[in-house]
């Protein structure tokens, strides 16, 4: 899936690589791994990609997998996450190579000065990493170089595709009311002074009796409460949480709700007016709910709503474009070659200091393709212990 977008700089970090499982071996970085159109992609441009991608694995999901992590089959579909980390990048670099081919459809250009950028970003990353790091990955200048190109040729295709999409979403169509809930679990015991083992020797009936007997303390609380906000301070007396969410009428429906609490929820707050608290509990199969309606309409989640909207549109149309160039492509893998690759050297990411952290605008925008979606800051270092 796709990760956030990150400047040519953000590339420049550190990765810190771990012990090699089996040893990182030899590849022939000239081979030819896959073809699109006739255009080759070299097996050490595709390894740089793969194994770039590997180090947010790494850092950020062998903690729950295990060294094992790699041959394991985490989605059930009979796919390692080797093999699917492999395949998603073939996958992106096809597309983007296909997206370079189709830039004189949209007028798109990367100047001198931007690969001049990229180039530069390439040979700090160089600088910053240890030699057995950039061994396992690798990574050359030319590489890496060619990698933040393809990206900042996708960043600029994609704004090009999408320029056309209909930006028009009338309030409707994406109205938002907005509601304020505290939710009590069935499954959970209601007393927190109990000893947890004690808790857990409850009847689930015991347990979603505490926990109507809970909720049913909150809503009394909070249709009696004089604070400003009375929902709250009955949430805060009772060990609870306050939450809000917003929903449109698409989500009164069960195939298109969208805002992940049970319809029969939604349903009781659509019977509300302006400030009002449903005067009973909403029970689902597993929680006891207590709400009030905040607006019936409210402006910021509609202009939210309006956004996620028209993004949705641009994905489609993106998507839809990128389809129809991989359905008309010439395109081949050498699954002999591929094969070399894998992933035994271990990464792990090193933060860098704050100055080398900041958000510093390279007009080199590029998006880079990975499974591994997070928040987490590109900017980082790498070393390798063989």
């Amino acid at each position: 899936m796709k990760l956030k977008r990150l400047s040519a700089l953000a590339l420049a970090g550190v990765i810190t690589a771990g012990m090699a499982l089996t040893g990182c071996g030899s590849l022939d970085t000239e081979a030819t791994v896959a073809t699109v159109n006739g255009t080759p992609i070299s097996l050490g441009l595709a390894n740089f990609a793969a194994q770039f991608t590997a180090v947010d694995y790494d850092t950020y999901y062998m903690s729950y997998f295990g060294q094992d992590m790699w041959s394991s089959d985490p989605s059930g579909k009979g796919e390692t996450m080797t093999d699917s980390v492999k395949n998603n990048t073939l996958e992106t670099l096809e597309e983007y190579y296909l997206l370079e081919q189709h830039m004189a459809d949209y007028g798109v250009e990367i100047t001198d000065a931007e690969l001049q950028e990229a180039r530069a970003a390439a040979a700090q990353f160089i600088a910053d990493n240890t030699d057995e790091a950039i061994k396992a990955m690798s990574a050359t200048e030319d590489d890496i170089t060619e990698f933040l190109r393809l990206n900042l040729i996708q960043s600029k295709m994609r704004e090009a595709i999408i320029a056309d999409v209909d930006t028009n979403v009338p309030d409707e169509d994406c109205a938002q009311k907005t509601f304020s809930y505290v939710r009590v679990s069935k499954t959970v015991s209601a007393s927190s002074d109990e000893e947890s083992e004690d808790a857990e020797e409850k009847t689930d009936e015991q347990k979603a009796a505490e926990a109507k007997e809970k909720a049913q303390k909150i809503l009394d609380a909070a249709l009696t409460g004089s604070q400003e906000d009375p929902l709250q301070a009955a949430a805060d007396d009772n060990d609870a949480n306050k939450s809000t969410c917003a929903y449109g009428t698409a989500d009164l429906n069960e195939d298109d709700n969208s805002t992940y609490l049970e319809l029969e929820v939604l349903q009781a707050a659509e019977k509300l007016g302006e400030g009002e608290f449903s005067k009973t509990l909403i029970e689902t199969d597993n929680y006891f709910y207590i709400i009030r309606m905040d607006s019936l309409f409210d402006q910021d989640a509609t202009d939210r709503k309006r956004a996620s909207i028209i993004s949705d549109r641009e994905d489609e149309l993106y998507d839809s474009t990128v389809d129809g160039y991989k359905e008309a492509a010439d395109w081949t893998i050498d699954d002999k070659v591929w094969e070399s690759v894998n992933f035994d050297t271990i990464y792990t990411k090193a933060q860098t200091n704050a100055e080398n952290t900041s958000d510093t605008d390279t007009g080199a925008d590029t998006d880079v393709n990975t499974d591994a979606n997070t928040d987490e800051s590109t900017d980082t270092n790498a070393s390798a212990e063989e």
